[in-house]
C-alpha cells in the first residue's frame, strides 16, 4: 500500500495526536505503536522529536503490506472520549481516496446474553477503491516482506491503469512464491531459474499437487491440472503481454485483473497447502 506525501503528513499527525480530534502519543507510546509494527526500538537518547521520528517510520513502511497495518492501528480508537471515530475516519478519507484507498466501518460478529443479542464491536477496514482484485489472505498473511509488496504493487498498477505493470509483477510474484517454498521444502533449485513452470515442477511432489497421483480424488485432479494449466497460462501470458520483454500486444485492464486474480488465487493456494502439509506430517510424528 502506497500513499501519497500528503496523506503521510496526514498519517503523522493522527498517529502523533497533533494533526486534529485524535488520541495525544507520547514519545514511548509512538515507539510502541511501530514496535507493533515490527520494529524493536527503545525509548531514550536519539529519539529525536515525535513528528520527525513518526514521519521516518511511514516512509519505511510506504509501498508495503504494512502500511495497511499502520493505518488500521492509528484509527483503532473506539472506546476513545471525547472522540468521534467515524468523523475522524471521513476526515482522513478526504485524503485517503485519492490514494484508492477508503476506511469502512464494520461490525464484528455478535453474541447472545442472557437471552439477547448484542451487537458486534466495530471497526474499520480498509478498502481499495479500484475494487479489482481478490483479497489474498494467506498470502498477505505470510512474513515475507517482498511478497507484500509485489501484492501491492499488483493493486496499484491495476488502479492505475498499468496493466502490463500488474502482469509482470503477478508473474514476479509466482515466482517468488514457488522459490520460498521451494525453500522450505528443502527442494534444490537454480537461485536464477525464472520459468514458473519449472519451479512448480519441482513443487508438485512435496506439496503433493500431481494431477497423476493415484491417490487423489478424481475431481482433485482436475481442479489440479486447472492449476498446471493456470501457471502454464501466466508463463504465456508475461511473455506476451508484461513488460519482462518486448511484449506483442497491450493488455487490456480486465485482461490484467484476471492475471493478478490468478495470481493470487494460486499463491493463495500454494501456501494454505503447505500449512496443510506440515500441520498433517506434525501430527503424524506425534
Amino acid at each position: 500500500m502506497r500513499l501519497s506525501p500528503r496523506t503521510l503528513d496526514k498519517l503523522t499527525g493522527v498517529i502523533t495526536g497533533d494533526g486534529g480530534p485524535y488520541p495525544y502519543r507520547g514519545g514511548p507510546k509512538i515507539i510502541a505503536f511501530f514496535n507493533a509494527l515490527g520494529w524493536d526500538d527503545s525509548y531514550g537518547a536519539g529519539f529525536g522529536s515525535r513528528n520527525p521520528h513518526t514521519r521516518e517510520k511511514l516512509d519505511a513502511l510506504n509501498g508495503t503490506s504494512r502500511m495497511r497495518d499502520a493505518v488500521l492501528a492509528a484509527f483503532d480508537i473506539w472506546g476513545e472520549p471525547d472522540l468521534d471515530p467515524e468523523a475522524a475516519a471521513a476526515d482522513f478519507n478526504k485524503l485517503l481516496t485519492r490514494d484508492g484507498y477508503r476506511l469502512a466501518k464494520v461490525i464484528g460478529p455478535g453474541w447472545i446474553d442472557n437471552g439477547h443479542e448484542v451487537e458486534g464491536v466495530p471497526r474499520f477496514k480498509l478498502v481499495a477503491l479500484s475494487a479489482g482484485t481478490v483479497d489474498p489472505v494467506a498470502l498477505a498473511a505470510v512474513s515475507h516482506a517482498t511478497l507484500g509488496e509485489y501484492i501491492e504493487k499488483c493493486r496499484a498498477k491495476i488502479a492505475s491503469g498499468d496493466s502490463a505493470g500488474a502482469i509482470t509483477n503477478a508473474y514476479t510474484l509466482i515466482e517468488a512464491v514457488l522459490k520460498d517454498l521451494l525453500r522450505q521444502a528443502g527442494v534444490a533449485f537454480k537461485a536464477d531459474e525464472g520459468d514458473i513452470r519449472a519451479l512448480y515442477t519441482a513443487l508438485k511432489a512435496p506439496l503433493h499437487l500431481d494431477p497423476k497421483d493415484e491417490s487423489l480424488e478424481v475431481h482433485l485432479k482436475t481442479v489440479l491440472d486447472g492449476f498446471q494449466k493456470l501457471v502454464s497460462g501466466l508463463y504465456a501470458t508475461a511473455n506476451k503481454a508484461s513488460d519482462r520483454h518486448d511484449r506483442r500486444y497491450h493488455p487490456a485492464p480486465h485482461h490484467a485483473k484476471l492475471v493478478v486474480n490468478a495470481a493470487f488465487a494460486l499463491g493463495d493456494f500454494l501456501y494454505d497447502t503447505h500449512e496443510y502439509q506440515r500441520a498433517r506430517r506434525a501430527a503424524e510424528a506425534a
